[in-house]
């Protein structure tokens, strides 16, 4: 049975040891459990990488120019736009 976008999976991560640590003190200081951080910071970064690409995408179409068009286009295949979420990330 195929799984619907709504079901909760279980997913086994390998990640150094500083970054669990990094996450149990987000998540202790956002008094969160360590699944509700790490999963909130995922859906933050998916969000803000949307936020980017629709901005960029308003100013492409605004300014009508195929210059900004193709910029936005070799972002998108580059993935460039969730690099960029990434370094937002405060």
């Amino acid at each position: 049975m195929a799984r619907k976008p709504t079901d909760t999976v279980q997913l086994k991560l390998r990640f150094s040891e500083g970054l669990r640590r990094r996450l149990e003190r987000e998540a202790k200081r956002h008094g969160t459990s360590l699944n509700t951080e790490i999963v909130s910071i995922l859906e933050k970064a998916f969000h803000r990488s949307d936020d980017i690409q629709e901005r960029a995408k308003a100013v492409a179409a605004a300014l009508g120019d195929e210059l900004v068009n193709e910029i936005v286009k070799a972002a998108e295949e580059r993935n460039i736009f969730n690099y960029a979420a990434k370094t937002t990330e405060g």
